[in-house]
Parts: structure tokens; sequence; C-alpha cells
């Protein structure tokens, strides 16, 4: 047997400590809060931290909405165009060709320091385009509406995942992106539930039209906060 080389009065202080390093990386609560980082004794400024909570809040709330409405639109489409499963996999390969495009051509050429102007504007045409989508009557403005759902796909995950990286020292950087992360996850667990339910409760127009209105949120969320990186 080896020895014990952990001191008999240190035992239950680091047996407490890891209970409490588990329970902020799984309260939903210490995750929007980025608990894991601020109990570090070299956590970043207050300021920073505001900053980075406040990404947090963005990030979780635009894919809590991206990810419901993402999730009724096959039920839309099937609906209202009679789209079969041919025509639900054109579609996808429209987004998915022309997020390819927009990623490829203008989102890995935005300089540092102009991510938070372009997700303004990613997010802020979402608006619109969710509008399109939910009272279209004909391919034209469907496809018009899913043009400026795919700009926002393309553009606004990169640029949150690229400011908020810049946020704490290289030894906080993973506990950062993976707090980041998580709330991603949660919001994509959650927000199809809410979509669908409205959905099917209130019909396709309440549901598309009134999420988008809710898009006004992270916007707030953004402009309310001094950006000292980026500004």
């Amino acid at each position: 047997m080896l020895p014990e080389t952990l001191r008999k009065d240190t035992k239950g202080s680091s047996v407490s400590s890891g209970f409490q390093e588990t329970r902020d990386l799984l309260s939903p609560v210490a995750l929007f809060r980025f608990s894991a980082v601020t109990r570090r004794e070299d956590s970043p400024s207050k300021q920073s931290m505001e900053n980075l909570r406040a990404l947090g809040l963005v990030y979780f709330s635009y894919l809590f909405l991206f990810s419901g409405l993402e999730f009724t639109l096959s039920f839309l489409t099937h609906q209202r165009f009679q789209f079969t499963s041919m025509d639900q996999g054109k579609m996808f390969f429209f987004i998915g060709i022309t997020m390819a495009v927009i990623q490829g051509g203008y989102a890995r050429r935005i300089k540092p320091g102009h991510q938070i102007r372009t997700i303004r504007l990613a997010i802020m045409s979402l608006i619109p385009a969710f509008i399109l989508v939910g009272l279209a009557w004909n391919l034209t403005l469907l496809y018009t509406g899913l043009f400026l759902y795919s700009f926002a796909a393309a553009v606004v995950v990169p640029c949150l995942s690229a400011q908020v990286s810049e946020y704490g020292l290289a030894s906080q950087k993973g506990t950062v992106m993976g707090i980041l992360r998580s709330l991603g996850a949660l919001a994509r667990a959650l927000g199809p539930i809410l979509a669908s339910s409205v959905y099917w409760l209130a019909g396709s127009e309440v549901c598309f039209v009134v999420s988008s209105a809710f898009f006004i949120l992270p916007l707030a969320l953004l402009r309310r906060q001094r950006w000292s990186k980026e500004e």
C-alpha cells in the first residue's frame, strides 16, 4: 500500500471544495453567475464578470428562442406548404449552404473588436426573419425569411464564442467556455418544449411573431453593457 500523502487537517476542506466545484458546474443558477470562475483567487475584474454574465444571458436567451423556432419550422412548412420529406431536405440544404457561404466568406473575416456589433446586426435580422417565416403565404417569402435566418445562424454563435473566449486567464478558458456550452445545452433542451407548446396551442403565426419580438431581450442585454474590450 502507498502511504497517505494528504494531511488529515486538509481532508475535510478538500472534500467540501470538491462538492462546491461540482455544484458550480451543475446548478443552473451557478452557471448563469459563472460561479466556477468567480470563486478562484485569480478571477477576472468586476466589470469583466458583469460582461461575462451578460454574454451568458445573451447566449442562453438567443439559443432558447432560436432553437425553439428551429424545432417548429418543420411543422410549419408541412402544415402550410405540404412539404414532403424531400421538400424538407431541400429547405435544410438551402439553409446549410447559405450558412456555409456566410461563415466562409463573411464570418471568418470579422475582425477582433467587431463581434458585438456583428452579433447585434445578426440578432436584429432574426426579427424580420421569423416574422416572414411565420406569416409567409408563398415560398418566396418563406425563403427570404430563411435566408435572414441562415445569416444569423452562421454568425451569432461563432462571434459570441469568440467574444467570451477573451475573458479570463489562460488557465480559466476551459471553465469559461465549458459554462457557456452548458448554458447553450440548457437553452436547446428547454426552448423546443416551450415553442412547440405555444405552436400547437396558439398557432404558428402567434408562435413565430411573438417569439421574434422576444429577440429584443438579448439586444437589450448587449446594449446596456460597457464593452471595454471592444470599444
